[in-house]
């Protein structure tokens, strides 16, 4: 049995704001000595504008490991998305928008990540219909229902060693933490969880709940991790491992140890 493992770091919600701000970001500086590729997942700007989309572009590639992101509602602000998203493809960070993409690390596994915004809507039956106003939810209902066409469609393409989701809203209610119930239908909605489970990826990450909880899962079971700065304080490192059978179909597990900020800050 073949015993290799893939390094992933992610963070989120770096909220760059105008021309001028650029967050201290524990950790990002040596990210290289201690992951293979970091994960983005949304919120890099403020208010879209490019200049800021420019800024976290820089500020990411100095971590010089291969990176991919997901936008996040404050991202979705942009009134020019093309040059948005142009301007990470030029510093070398993949932008995902309801598709995978598949990079192959230093010692030849293979990770896989689908990427998605997502969208807010509830937990039901925690969080139920009558939280918000209806014609707000029905909105919310068709974009929960397209996001999670594109997130399975995504997953279905990955043919890969390792598999990671990158998502901005949240897929379960397990990782966000402090956040107020009545917030609950912003923060994400459980149709991604239901996605989730029907593919069993090996990790999920996402964004979004500031107030939230870093660790969590889904219903069926898939580690959860949610990476907002505010949250992690840092870059967070988790360490998954895969296991190939000769002759079985790949199965994987997970080794949940996940590298503090301070320990990568140096």
């Amino acid at each position: 049995m073949r015993r290799t493992v893939a390094r992933v770091a992610a963070v989120g919600d770096l909220h760059i704001r105008g021309a001028m701000h650029q967050p201290e970001i524990p950790g990002l500086a040596r990210l290289h000595e201690h992951a293979d590729l970091l994960l983005v997942t949304g919120d890099l700007t403020d208010t879209g504008r490019i200049i800021e989309a420019e800024l976290a572009a820089e500020l990411l590639a100095s971590a010089r490991v291969p990176a991919v992101a997901v936008l996040g509602n404050h991202d979705l602000r942009s009134l020019r998305r093309v040059a948005f998203r142009r301007a990470f493809e030029l510093a070398g960070i993949e932008v995902l928008e309801g598709r995978a993409t598949t990079i192959r690390i230093a010692n030849g596994v293979r990770v896989g990540i689908a990427g998605t915004t997502g969208t807010g809507g509830g937990f039901w039956p925690v969080e139920g219909p009558d939280a918000i106003h209806a014609r707000t939810l029905k909105r919310l209902a068709v974009r929960a229902q397209r996001e999670c066409v594109l997130l399975e469609q995504a997953l279905a393409t990955l043919d890969a060693d390792v598999r990671v989701v990158a998502t901005h809203f949240a897929p379960t209610v397990t990782t966000l933490g402090r956040e107020p119930l009545a917030k609950y239908w912003m923060l994400g909605n459980c149709e991604l969880g239901v996605v989730l489970d029907r593919w069993l990826p090996d990790l999920v990450v996402h964004g979004h709940a500031h107030l939230g909880a870093l660790r969590g899962r889904t219903p069926g079971g898939v580690p959860v991790r949610n990476v907002a700065l505010p949250v992690v304080g840092g870059v967070h490192l988790e360490t998954l491992e895969a296991r190939t059978r000769v002759g079985a179909t790949a199965a994987f597990d997970y080794s949940l140890e996940p590298l503090s900020a301070s320990g990568i800050a140096g």
